[in-house]
């Protein structure tokens, strides 16, 4: 080695300072081997073997760098492979990210849940031998008569915080409405029909047990349009209190408005109870609805669809009513362990 090796600058012995005794040694070799580096180049320099030369003298200079730190590569030195060259996230990184994932997999969850538990109808419901009222998202108010439900869109919303283009309820059973009045439609469907009013007072009867599933409305105040459930051009207007009418079926046109008795429609909402021409079996369904009883014909009654008509105007007790229909229908009941059954009456009395 030259004695005149230059020293090394003032920079880099700075820097080897806070190197490792180990990494100094090795940086301190490879400026020595590096004497002649301001030599002026020549067509005879050798870069190739000087380089073999320097290995071989430091192997340590040809191995896999550690920590990060990169060796200087030869001239003939090959890339690393790509299995070397990879970097892999941090554990923390990973972890993170998998937080992350797990975090928007159960938003998502939560968030389909929540929409579907939105779009489930809001159900109203007078159990047997009850009555209830229901106040409605828009105001309106329902009363429901025994063993009658209704169902709507919560809030009459199409989605959140959207409103559908139309106030829609379905009923099953009875029920009467004071409607608040709205620009957007408010619609009853029933198994056979379609009663669209925008504001108004009136009553709906659609009992599955009917014939034909007939539904029946009255009206009190106000206007409606009453149509065929299939055949929404098929209807007629209710604009005169009092006036009532009906659609035998799903498909059947709805009768022509016909004055009616509103107090025998409305008795039930005094806890009366009416029925006008309906058939026996009919009534029966109905006083079981109202009493929360079981009522049974007897095979020797016969003539189960011959029409009834009732009317009592305030709270009667159920032997009182079927007192009354035997006698007008020469017929007898008696108890049984849930309610009462009906039968004929002997020829001999």
């Amino acid at each position: 080695m030259s004695s005149d090796t230059p020293p090394l600058p003032d920079f880099l012995d700075d820097r080897l300072q806070e190197e490792p005794p180990e990494a100094r040694s090795d940086l301190d070799a490879v400026w020595a081997l590096l004497e002649d580096a301001d030599a002026p180049a020549t067509e005879a320099a050798a870069p190739d073997a000087a380089w073999t030369a320097l290995v071989e003298a430091h192997p340590e200079l040809d191995a896999a760098p550690t920590n990060g730190a990169a060796s200087a590569p030869g001239p003939q030195t090959e890339a690393a492979p790509k299995s070397r060259r990879r970097q892999r996230l941090p554990r923390r990184s990973r972890r993170h990210s998998w937080r992350v994932a797990v975090g928007l997999a159960v938003a998502v969850v939560v968030l389909a849940g929540g929409l579907w538990l939105w779009r489930q109808p809001v159900t109203v419901t007078a159990p047997p031998g009850q009555q209830s009222t229901a106040t409605l998202p828009d105001g309106s108010t329902v009363d429901l008569n025994s063993g009658t439900t209704l169902t709507h869109r919560r809030d009459f919303q199409a989605w959140p915080f959207l409103h559908a283009d139309r106030r829609a309820v379905q009923l099953e059973g009875e029920a009467f409405f004071a409607v608040a009045d709205e620009a957007r439609p408010f619609v009853i469907e029933t198994a056979s029909a379609e009663v669209a009013v925008t504001g108004t007072r009136f009553n709906v009867r659609s009992r599955p047990d009917d014939s034909a599933a007939r539904t029946e409305v009255t009206l009190v105040e106000g206007r409606v349009e009453v149509a065929a459930r299939t055949q929404s051009d098929r209807r007629v207007v209710l604009s005169e209190p009092g006036e009532a009418s009906r659609v035998a079926g799903p498909g059947a046109a709805p009768s022509a408005p016909e004055p009616t008795a509103t107090t025998h429609a409305l008795a039930w909402r005094s806890s009366g109870f009416a029925a006008r021409a309906r058939p026996l079996v009919a009534v029966l369904r109905d006083l079981e609805r109202r009493f929360d009883a079981t009522l049974r014909l007897h095979d020797s009654v016969d003539r189960t669809r011959a029409p009834v008509s009732l009317y009592y105007p305030e709270a009667p007790d159920l032997e009182t009513i079927l007192h009354d229909l035997c006698t007008a229908r020469d017929l007898n009941y008696r108890p049984t362990s849930r309610g009462f059954e009906l039968f004929a009456a002997p020829d001999d009395q």
